[in-house]
Protein backbone atom coordinates (compact mmCIF):
# COMPACT_ATOMS: atom_id res chain seq x y z
CA UNK A 1 0.00 0.00 0.00
CA UNK A 2 1.14 3.51 -0.55
CA UNK A 3 0.58 5.08 2.35
CA UNK A 4 2.77 2.61 3.69
CA UNK A 5 5.63 4.13 1.48
CA UNK A 6 4.67 7.17 3.27
CA UNK A 7 5.20 6.60 6.31
CA UNK A 8 8.37 4.82 6.15
CA UNK A 9 9.68 7.85 4.45
CA UNK A 10 8.56 10.08 6.82
CA UNK A 11 10.47 7.67 9.66
CA UNK A 12 13.73 6.87 6.89
CA UNK A 13 13.89 10.68 6.78
CA UNK A 14 13.64 11.81 10.47
CA UNK A 15 16.03 9.46 11.12
CA UNK A 16 18.57 11.51 8.63
CA UNK A 17 17.70 14.04 9.66
CA UNK A 18 18.13 13.85 13.59
CA UNK A 19 21.46 11.62 12.91
CA UNK A 20 23.14 13.68 10.73
CA UNK A 21 22.37 17.14 13.07
CA UNK A 22 23.47 15.80 16.32
CA UNK A 23 26.53 14.97 14.40
CA UNK A 24 27.02 17.70 13.23
CA UNK A 25 26.15 19.75 16.81
CA UNK A 26 28.77 17.79 18.28
CA UNK A 27 31.37 18.42 15.42
CA UNK A 28 30.26 21.74 16.09
CA UNK A 29 29.90 22.25 19.74
CA UNK A 30 33.39 20.83 20.54
CA UNK A 31 37.18 20.94 19.49
CA UNK A 32 38.06 17.18 21.06
CA UNK A 33 41.46 17.20 19.63
CA UNK A 34 42.14 20.19 21.58
CA UNK A 35 40.21 19.93 24.55
CA UNK A 36 41.98 20.66 27.76
CA UNK A 37 41.14 17.25 29.33
CA UNK A 38 43.37 15.01 28.27
CA UNK A 39 40.64 11.68 28.59
CA UNK A 40 37.89 13.75 26.54
CA UNK A 41 40.73 14.07 23.72
CA UNK A 42 41.43 10.18 23.50
CA UNK A 43 37.74 9.66 23.40
CA UNK A 44 37.62 12.50 20.16
CA UNK A 45 40.31 10.46 18.74
CA UNK A 46 38.66 6.92 19.35
CA UNK A 47 35.29 8.11 18.69
CA UNK A 48 34.73 6.08 15.22
CA UNK A 49 35.87 3.16 16.70
CA UNK A 50 32.79 2.79 19.01
CA UNK A 51 30.07 0.38 18.11
CA UNK A 52 27.49 2.62 18.95
CA UNK A 53 28.63 5.06 16.07
CA UNK A 54 29.19 2.40 13.57
CA UNK A 55 25.56 1.33 14.34
CA UNK A 56 23.88 4.80 13.99
CA UNK A 57 25.86 5.37 11.18
CA UNK A 58 24.71 2.12 9.94
CA UNK A 59 21.18 3.81 10.48
CA UNK A 60 22.24 6.72 8.62
CA UNK A 61 22.99 4.27 5.37
CA UNK A 62 19.77 1.95 5.54
CA UNK A 63 17.95 5.34 5.76
CA UNK A 64 18.80 6.29 2.30
CA UNK A 65 18.37 3.06 0.88
CA UNK A 66 14.93 2.49 2.37
CA UNK A 67 14.23 6.22 1.16
CA UNK A 68 15.87 5.66 -2.05
CA UNK A 69 13.47 1.70 -2.66
CA UNK A 70 10.32 3.07 -1.62
CA UNK A 71 11.05 6.15 -3.63
CA UNK A 72 11.48 4.38 -6.62
CA UNK A 73 8.65 2.05 -5.86
CA UNK A 74 5.70 5.38 -5.76
CA UNK A 75 7.36 6.75 -8.67
CA UNK A 76 6.63 3.23 -10.90
CA UNK A 77 3.22 2.32 -9.16
CA UNK A 78 1.53 2.55 -11.98
CA UNK A 79 4.08 0.32 -14.24
CA UNK A 80 2.63 -2.98 -13.02
CA UNK A 81 6.04 -5.01 -14.72
CA UNK A 82 8.35 -2.13 -12.24
CA UNK A 83 10.57 -4.19 -9.49
CA UNK A 84 12.87 -2.63 -7.53
CA UNK A 85 16.57 -3.75 -8.42
CA UNK A 86 17.16 -6.86 -6.60
CA UNK A 87 20.77 -5.85 -5.42
CA UNK A 88 19.09 -2.76 -3.79
CA UNK A 89 16.48 -4.81 -2.23
CA UNK A 90 18.61 -7.45 -1.34
CA UNK A 91 21.04 -4.96 0.56
CA UNK A 92 18.30 -3.22 2.29
CA UNK A 93 16.84 -6.84 4.27
CA UNK A 94 20.23 -8.03 4.42
CA UNK A 95 21.36 -4.72 5.91
CA UNK A 96 18.36 -4.62 8.16
CA UNK A 97 17.60 -8.06 9.52
CA UNK A 98 21.05 -9.35 9.55
CA UNK A 99 23.23 -6.26 10.99
CA UNK A 100 21.23 -3.35 12.10
CA UNK A 101 18.40 -4.61 14.68
CA UNK A 102 20.08 -7.51 15.96
CA UNK A 103 23.15 -4.16 16.45
CA UNK A 104 20.79 -1.56 17.70
CA UNK A 105 18.91 -3.88 20.38
CA UNK A 106 22.97 -4.90 21.57
CA UNK A 107 23.71 -1.49 21.87
CA UNK A 108 20.23 -0.33 23.60
CA UNK A 109 20.61 -3.14 26.04
CA UNK A 110 24.11 -3.26 26.71
CA UNK A 111 24.84 0.08 27.33
CA UNK A 112 21.76 1.18 29.41
CA UNK A 113 21.88 -1.99 31.87
CA UNK A 114 25.96 -0.62 32.68
CA UNK A 115 25.06 2.93 32.69
CA UNK A 116 22.73 2.17 34.88
CA UNK A 117 24.49 -0.37 37.19
CA UNK A 118 27.63 1.82 37.19
CA UNK A 119 28.26 4.25 34.42
CA UNK A 120 32.04 3.62 35.20
CA UNK A 121 31.72 0.52 33.14
CA UNK A 122 30.73 2.26 29.86
CA UNK A 123 30.53 5.62 29.51
CA UNK A 124 32.82 7.53 32.51
CA UNK A 125 31.54 10.62 33.87
CA UNK A 126 34.40 12.90 31.83
CA UNK A 127 32.15 12.21 28.48
CA UNK A 128 29.68 14.46 29.26
CA UNK A 129 31.61 17.41 28.89
CA UNK A 130 30.96 16.71 25.02
CA UNK A 131 28.08 14.51 24.74
CA UNK A 132 24.73 16.07 25.95
CA UNK A 133 21.85 14.28 27.39
CA UNK A 134 19.62 14.97 24.18
CA UNK A 135 22.88 13.29 22.45
CA UNK A 136 23.21 10.46 24.33
CA UNK A 137 19.72 9.58 23.64
CA UNK A 138 19.82 10.22 20.67
CA UNK A 139 22.83 7.59 19.66
CA UNK A 140 21.50 5.41 22.81
CA UNK A 141 17.80 5.38 23.08
CA UNK A 142 16.43 6.90 19.70
CA UNK A 143 17.86 4.20 17.77
CA UNK A 144 15.18 1.65 19.29
CA UNK A 145 12.00 3.47 17.82
CA UNK A 146 13.84 3.77 14.05
CA UNK A 147 13.99 0.10 13.59
CA UNK A 148 10.78 -0.92 15.39
CA UNK A 149 9.51 1.37 13.02
CA UNK A 150 10.70 -0.61 10.31
CA UNK A 151 9.32 -3.88 11.20
CA UNK A 152 6.04 -2.27 11.88
CA UNK A 153 5.29 -0.52 8.75
CA UNK A 154 6.93 -3.01 6.14
CA UNK A 155 5.34 -6.14 5.52
CA UNK A 156 7.89 -9.14 5.22
CA UNK A 157 8.57 -12.61 5.16
CA UNK A 158 10.71 -14.90 7.67
CA UNK A 159 13.29 -15.99 5.52
CA UNK A 160 13.49 -20.10 4.92
CA UNK A 161 17.24 -19.75 5.68
CA UNK A 162 18.62 -17.96 8.28
CA UNK A 163 22.19 -18.55 7.27
CA UNK A 164 23.14 -15.29 4.62
CA UNK A 165 21.94 -13.19 7.68
CA UNK A 166 23.69 -15.08 10.41
CA UNK A 167 26.89 -15.13 7.90
CA UNK A 168 26.82 -10.84 7.89
CA UNK A 169 26.13 -10.81 11.78
CA UNK A 170 28.93 -12.58 12.78
CA UNK A 171 31.64 -10.87 10.04
CA UNK A 172 30.15 -7.48 11.33
CA UNK A 173 30.94 -8.78 15.12
CA UNK A 174 34.03 -10.11 14.52
CA UNK A 175 35.45 -7.16 12.66
CA UNK A 176 34.28 -4.90 15.55
CA UNK A 177 35.69 -7.26 18.04
CA UNK A 178 38.98 -7.24 15.51
CA UNK A 179 38.59 -3.08 15.74
CA UNK A 180 38.46 -3.56 19.65
CA UNK A 181 41.35 -5.72 19.96
CA UNK A 182 43.65 -3.82 17.62
CA UNK A 183 42.80 -0.19 19.83
CA UNK A 184 44.37 -2.72 22.87
CA UNK A 185 47.41 -3.75 20.95
CA UNK A 186 47.84 -0.02 19.21
CA UNK A 187 46.91 1.97 22.50
CA UNK A 188 47.20 -0.04 25.10
CA UNK A 189 43.72 1.06 25.81
CA UNK A 190 40.07 -0.52 25.73
CA UNK A 191 37.43 1.45 24.29
CA UNK A 192 34.75 0.70 26.75
CA UNK A 193 36.18 0.31 30.71
CA UNK A 194 34.55 -2.76 31.47
CA UNK A 195 36.99 -4.83 29.49
CA UNK A 196 39.80 -3.04 30.86
CA UNK A 197 38.30 -4.39 34.29
CA UNK A 198 37.46 -8.41 32.88
CA UNK A 199 40.99 -8.70 30.52
CA UNK A 200 42.55 -11.75 32.12
CA UNK A 201 40.16 -13.24 33.72
CA UNK A 202 37.40 -15.89 33.30
CA UNK A 203 34.80 -13.04 32.78
CA UNK A 204 36.33 -11.37 29.67
CA UNK A 205 35.38 -14.33 27.32
CA UNK A 206 32.30 -15.00 28.91
CA UNK A 207 31.09 -11.81 28.54
CA UNK A 208 31.96 -12.26 24.57
CA UNK A 209 29.80 -14.75 25.00
CA UNK A 210 27.36 -13.53 26.13
CA UNK A 211 27.20 -10.70 23.90
CA UNK A 212 27.05 -13.09 20.99
CA UNK A 213 24.26 -15.25 21.95
CA UNK A 214 22.52 -11.77 22.54
CA UNK A 215 22.61 -10.67 18.99
CA UNK A 216 21.82 -13.94 18.01
CA UNK A 217 19.01 -13.58 20.32
CA UNK A 218 17.79 -10.11 18.88
CA UNK A 219 18.33 -11.48 15.32
CA UNK A 220 15.51 -13.92 16.14
CA UNK A 221 13.29 -12.14 17.98
CA UNK A 222 12.48 -9.90 15.01
CA UNK A 223 11.09 -12.84 13.59
CA UNK A 224 8.70 -13.64 15.99
CA UNK A 225 7.11 -9.95 15.48
CA UNK A 226 6.81 -10.37 12.20
CA UNK A 227 5.16 -13.60 12.58
CA UNK A 228 2.75 -11.78 14.81
CA UNK A 229 2.37 -8.59 12.13
CA UNK A 230 2.62 -9.95 9.09
CA UNK A 231 1.82 -13.53 8.71
CA UNK A 232 -1.96 -13.28 8.25
CA UNK A 233 -1.04 -10.17 5.65
CA UNK A 234 0.75 -12.52 3.72
CA UNK A 235 -1.67 -15.29 4.30
CA UNK A 236 -4.52 -13.01 2.97
CA UNK A 237 -2.57 -11.68 -0.07
CA UNK A 238 -1.95 -15.50 -1.52
CA UNK A 239 -5.53 -16.42 -1.10
CA UNK A 240 -6.48 -13.30 -2.72
CA UNK A 241 -4.50 -14.29 -5.67
CA UNK A 242 -5.43 -18.01 -5.63
CA UNK A 243 -9.28 -17.17 -5.99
Amino acid sequence: MAVLHYVRMFAYTATIVVHVTNIAYMIAAHDLKTHEDQNVRIFGSLQFRYFTCWNFFLQIVFSITGLTSDYLELKNQKNKNYSVSRYLRGFRETLFSGVLWPSTFLVFTLFWTLFLYDRELILPPFVDKVLTRTSNHIIHTFIVPVVLWEVLFRPRNVPKSHRKNILHLVFHMMLYLSVLLYTYYERGIWIYPIFKILYKTIYFPVLILIIVFACLGFYHMQWIIVRILWNKETSKRKTKKIS
